[in-house]
């Protein structure tokens, strides 16, 4: 954790050597005559405007984070950095710049151990656990976004989406037994499993080239495949049926999958994963706005969202407001 956010600058602060990310710049004439350069700086809390008035440094460039020395200030009623230094950072924690899920990703992962224990095919179970046990992977799934602005946008969002996908989908295996367990934990935990390579996150979200190239879908079913192929016996209908799950797990053609759900297991994961995105979805926007009733969703959800005030109220609150509202029928 970097020693200082934007969030909680205040005049007279010094800061020396502080990662920021250049979001914006522009170059000036000072009325000395000398070179000046005006920065707007970045991190997860928000922005701050940063000027040097005889700028003499190299070349800055946007979207590289930087290490900076200078001064909190008030310039024009507003709070500012008096520029003394920028310095490339050779590195950085990307959850300085994007924001984190407030879930333990540790646990997280835990519990989709737990789950994996829980299935009973030896190829299935040895798959899983090439996954969740391999340690280069793992270090990835843990900060990986699942998306980059619509749902779980936001470092360690992989992995707590996976996980309420995966729980969800239980519950609905718990409601058929029909439904093959042992795929249905599968297909949940591996279904984005290809977001790891398709997105890529420093200061903000991106996709990588191979994530727009490929998608995300088509890169989980080539992964889980290639690792399927080192396990012996796995069984190929259930390695059939799994990389089905991957392959429509999105539900329809027009948002993605090259296949439509055709199975027990695959349409419960397609629901768990739309149920997963859409109530994080919901969440995200309405709790921004505390004190509004009516909240403009965001521009593809084309509605606007309610968010009730109604608490669960006590029974002295209850008693209350039914004295009130008798006293309100007397007058």
């Amino acid at each position: 954790m970097k020693r200082y956010y934007i969030s909680q600058l205040k005049e007279g602060i010094q800061l020396d050597g502080v990662p920021f990310v250049v979001l914006k710049k522009s170059l000036g004439m000072s009325k000395n005559g000398k070179s000046s350069l005006t920065l707007t700086l970045g991190d997860k809390t928000g922005s701050i405007l940063a000027r040097r008035w005889d700028y003499e440094g190299g070349e800055v460039s946007t979207g590289t984070v930087y290490e900076v020395s200078g001064r909190v200030i008030i310039y024009n009623n507003n709070i500012e950095i008096a520029l003394d230094r920028l310095t490339p950072a050779s590195h950085f924690d990307p959850r300085d710049f994007i924001p984190q899920s407030p879930r333990d990703s540790l646990a997280l992962l835990g519990e989709l151990k737990k789950k994996t224990d829980e299935v009973q095919d030896p190829g299935i179970k040895e798959l899983l656990k090439s996954f969740l046990y391999d340690e280069k992977f793992v270090n990835k799934f843990l900060l990986a976004p699942a998306g980059k602005v619509i749902h779980h946008a936001y470092i360690g969002g992989l992995i707590e989406h996976t996980w309420e996908v995966c729980r969800i989908s239980m519950v609905a295996g718990e409601m058929y037994p029909e439904i093959n367990k042992d795929l249905l934990i599968a297909g949940s935990i591996l279904h984005d499993i290809g977001k790891v390579e398709e997105l890529t996150y420093s200061t903000q979200i991106e996709y990588s080239t191979k994530g727009r190239l490929l998608g995300h879908i088509f890169i989980g079913a080539i992964v889980v495949n290639e690792r399927a192929r080192n396990i012996n016996n796995f069984n190929p209908s259930y390695l059939q049926q799994l990389s089905h799950i991957i392959l429509s797990h999105h539900g329809d053609y027009s948002t993605g999958s090259p296949v439509l759900p055709m199975t027990l297991e695959a349409e419960t994961v397609h629901r768990a994963d739309y149920l997963s995105a859409q109530v994080n979805r919901f969440y995200n926007i309405l709790k921004d706005k505390p004190e509004e009733r009516w909240i403009k969703g965001d521009n593809l959800l084309g509605r606007q969202l309610y968010k009730s005030k109604v608490k669960n109220l006590t029974v002295e609150e209850i008693l209350m407001s039914e004295i009130e509202r008798l006293e309100e029928e007397e007058q």
